[in-house]
């Protein structure tokens, strides 16, 4: 995977992150101006109960910042009709869960068929290497990093069967 900053509008089926201060929003470019993501539905409203797949103009979805493109490698990947396809299939959708079921697992899915997130791996790793410094730096050895490590792997175990579940309801 790797970010590609085009200038220029997406092209169909481009897997497109806007960076918001803390975190990349994630969503499929379909055309036409618009996007498919996983967010609230009405402006300014965060609530967990509002965010659902659906679709929003290019310049909602990027919310005043850049979009950026994200390549995968092309034999990992579904053609353009079948990415908004699959992005089309799941809009409606409102089973959004931060860490197993976010804006980045969804467009991931829709391009390459893993529900995956890049930014919960990421947090994962901070964690864990957070935990092993912590670890070095007292005299004693503590658990953190054994601990990280194991919360980490129930992590990956609940995803896969989040995974499976939502390849059952498709």
């Amino acid at each position: 995977m790797e970010i590609i900053n085009r200038g220029q509008t997406p092209n169909k089926g481009d897997v497109i992150w806007a960076f918001r201060f803390s975190y990349f929003h994630c969503g499929i470019y379909i055309g036409d101006n618009s996007v498919i993501h996983f967010a609230p539905q009405e402006n300014n409203v965060k609530l967990k109960e509002s965010t659902v797949i659906h679709i929003s103009s290019l310049e909602e979805f990027a919310g005043g910042f850049s979009v950026s493109v994200i390549e995968f490698p092309s034999e990992k990947c579904f053609s353009p009709d079948e990415v908004v396809s699959r992005a089309c299939s799941r809009l409606n959708k409102n089973d959004y869960n931060l860490t197993f079921n976010n804006c980045d697992h969804f467009a991931i899915w829709c391009k390459t068929s893993k529900h995956h997130s890049t930014q919960v791996d990421f947090v994962k790793e901070l964690v864990i290497a957070v935990c092993k410094a912590i670890d070095n730096s007292v005299n004693k050895k503590t658990e953190f990093a054994k601990y990280a490590k194991i919360a980490s792997k129930i992590h990956e175990i609940m995803e896969i069967i989040i995974s499976t579940n939502s390849a059952k309801e498709v």
